[in-house]
Parts: structure tokens; sequence; C-alpha cells
């Protein structure tokens, strides 16, 4: 061991700013709750660059490179798994949006008219009524209301009050092809089939 140099020294303070930024940041980012192990992974990956690497070189200079390699495993890695995410996510609603049968599988009681409802009250996070979705769909009030029914009964809307309905979390998990199986999806919730 060598001692402190200046190099070495300059090196571990700036690791550790980073370092300590590094987890500010992760702490106060909300939007990637999705990726949070791999957010951790990739941090981990930074904080051993930027920390154990001055440290080893400080310690044992022969490993120093041993140490940066796996911190740019963890970085890599890190990164990794969400870019797949994303790509598959894409991928995923080209699909959905060319054919959304191929990725959702309905029930027998499902028609093609309750893909569309559900459409109209995905991503607004808004209460419709029957009117506003028909006009937005182009199907007749009343066969829409017929349908919104049905589809409250099944749990994929709720009505909030008398003529006003909007999207249920088991509704989204259909319109993004989650649920495995509608029909044995209701009797284990309970719902009427």
């Amino acid at each position: 061991m060598d001692g402190l140099t200046p190099v070495v020294g300059y090196n571990l303070a700036i690791g550790v700013v980073v370092s300590l930024e590094l987890l500010y940041l992760l702490s106060l980012e909300e939007s990637v709750t999705a990726y949070r192990r791999f957010v951790l992974v990739t941090v981990a990956g930074l904080v051993l660059a930027v920390i154990g690497g001055p440290i080893v070189e400080l310690v044992a200079p022969q490993l120093v490179h041993w140490v940066h390699g796996t911190a740019a495993l963890l970085v890599v890695y890190g990164l990794y798994d969400p870019v797949t995410n994303d790509v598959r996510t894409t991928e995923w609603e080209r699909v959905l949006l060319s054919e959304p049968s191929r990725v959702r599988r309905p029930a027998g009681w499902m028609t093609p008219m309750d893909d569309e409802i559900l459409g109209a009250l995905h991503g607004t996070e808004l209460v419709l009524t029957p009117a506003v979705v028909a006009f937005n769909t182009g199907f007749s009030r009343k066969e829409v209301n017929r349908r919104l029914i049905e589809l409250a009964d099944h749990g994929f809307v709720e009505k909030v009050e008398r003529g006003k309905y909007r999207l249920t979390r088991r509704g989204e998990r259909y319109l993004r092809g989650q649920l495995r199986s509608t029909a044995s999806a209701d009797t284990e919730t309970g719902v009427r089939g």
C-alpha cells in the first residue's frame, strides 16, 4: 500500500460525492418504481466504480480492474432489462393497436363492442356516461348502456353513481392482455358469469 496520493484522494472524494448524489437522486425518483430493482443494480454498479475503485486502488491496486469490470457488468445488467422491457412494451403496443384480439382473451359473454367501450374509457381516468361513450364509439347509447351494465357485473368497469362509469384496474389489466382467462378470474373473484 503506497498511501493516499493526491490522485487517489481526489478520486475517492469525487466518488463519495457522486455516490451521495446518485443515492439522493434515487430516493427522489418516483417514476422508476416499475424498474426499481434494476435502478438499484445500476446505482450499485456506479457506486462500486466511483467509490470501490479508489478504495481498492489504495488497498490492493492489482484488483482495481476486477472492481471496475464488476461495476461495468452491474451497470450493463441494470440497464439491460428496462431497455428490453421498453422494446417488448413497444411491440405489444403495436400488436395491441393493430390486432387487439391477439393479445386479449375475451370471455364468452363479451362482444367486440366491449373492447371499444373499454378502449374509450381507457387512459382518460374520467367518469363517463353511456351517452359520451356512445358518441366516441359510434354505437347507440342504449347498446352502450347494456354493455356497460354487463361489464360492471364482471368487474371491468364500476358504476360511480347513476349512469356514470369508469374503468377498473381489472378492466385495465384486460386491455393490456394481462388477464389469463376472464372466465376463471370471474369465478375466483366471485363475479357472476
